[in-house]
């Protein structure tokens, strides 16, 4: 080599006995292939290969595409108690709605979709992007004054007479946000009443079972059981409780409200307006007092070139003289040093001047001289 570098030592692989990650491979591609095509390999052995595969137990891998597969096809915990519950809550009617969301899984779905699927979809999430669009918007849900309970639970007929549609969607919003959100005072009503209904259980089972007449909600009188009875009172006394508590937390209208062409005396009083007036138009016209800076007020005797005027206003006169006289005596001084300091910059510039012309005289001389002795 003409740069005196080593050449490099080739490895020799037939040299040192296979590693065992090697050896680990081999039987693992052997096991593998003899496990998906068992004839193809019986047929292609030869006496030296079939020699060399393993008969033993195949060694077990952590990486092999089966336990892939294995754990891909075992679901996770829980999954299928959820998919039957969406599967529940879609065959309920009421709970149709955009909250209520179904997960299927390819495998059930059979590789297509179902048409009537497939429409439900779009219409959840048009519905979804509707409430989107909403908020967006800043729409407000909160219950309106004209929107009560009693429309409410019409289903919107005699309520929404003469109503826009505006308003009668945000009256549909209202209700889907009211059966959405938690009641939790009607949680606590139905423990109440399921606890009372099972002690009157042991006392006797035929008075739910008899008739009686009863007012339901909407103030009809009706015959029902026992039963059907304390739920109607149920519910009328939730109603009642819904509209109190609405007209409690409702803001309250102020009083003092004015309606109509009004003329509002007391917003102008013309007597304190006239009486102001009256006291600059009386205001006699003098100069204003003089007033100066109070330099004992603040703590600035420690400030460079601070000067404490006195509070006398002829001593103070008689001071502002007497700096002015010291401003134009220190004037006059600074002019008279800087002519005197021109005209000495003058008088050295002449003589160096002259200085400058004897020395160039001079050098002619020695010039000429040194012409002289060469002729």
């Amino acid at each position: 080599n003409l740069y005196g570098h080593h050449p490099r030592k080739k490895p020799d692989n037939n040299t040192g006995p296979p590693s065992a990650s090697t050896l680990a491979f081999t039987t693992t591609l052997s096991n593998l292939i003899a496990r998906r095509d068992p004839q193809t390999l019986s047929a292609t052995a030869t006496p030296s290969t079939s020699a060399k595969v393993s008969t033993g137990r195949p060694r077990p891998s952590k990486h092999t595409t089966h336990d892939k597969d294995a754990i891909f096809a075992r679901p996770n915990r829980g999954a299928q108690k959820r998919a039957a519950r969406d599967l529940l809550i879609e065959d309920d009617d009421h709970r149709d709605t955009a909250m209520s969301q179904v997960h299927r899984q390819s495998s059930e779905l059979g590789g297509k979709v179902d048409e009537a699927v497939l429409q439900r979809s779009k219409r959840r999430m048009q519905e979804k992007a509707r409430v989107y669009e909403d908020l967006k918007r800043g729409l407000y849900l909160g219950a309106g004054e004209s929107d009560s309970d009693e429309g409410v639970g019409n289903g919107g007929g005699a309520g929404e007479e003469g109503v826009g549609e505006g308003e009668r969607y945000l009256r549909r919003l209202r209700r889907k946000e009211r059966e959405g959100l938690v009641d939790f005072d009607r949680k606590w009503a139905d423990t109440q009443l399921h606890d009372d209904l099972s002690g009157e259980e042991g006392e006797g089972d035929g008075d739910d079972a008899s008739i009686v007449s009863y007012e339901d909600e909407l103030g009809r009188t009706r015959r029902g059981t026992r039963a059907e009875a304390a739920e109607a009172a149920r519910l009328k006394g939730a109603n009642e409780d819904g509209a109190e508590a609405g007209e409690r937390w409702r803001p309250r209208r102020p009083e003092n409200l004015i309606y109509g062409v009004t003329v509002q005396s007391q917003a102008f009083q013309p007597d304190v307006r006239m009486a102001d007036l009256a006291k600059r138009r009386d205001r006699s016209v003098t100069p204003p007092e003089e007033t100066h800076y109070d330099a004992d007020a603040e703590v600035r005797n420690r400030g460079t070139g601070f000067y404490a005027f006195a509070k006398d206003e002829d001593t103070r006169r008689k001071q502002m003289e007497e700096l002015r006289a010291a401003r134009e005596e220190t004037q006059r001084e600074r002019e008279e040093k800087s002519q005197k300091r021109a005209k000495r910059e003058e008088a050295r510039n002449q003589r160096m001047m002259k200085v400058e012309e004897l020395r160039s005289k001079r050098r002619a001389e020695m010039f000429l001289a040194g012409l002289g002795d060469v002729g």
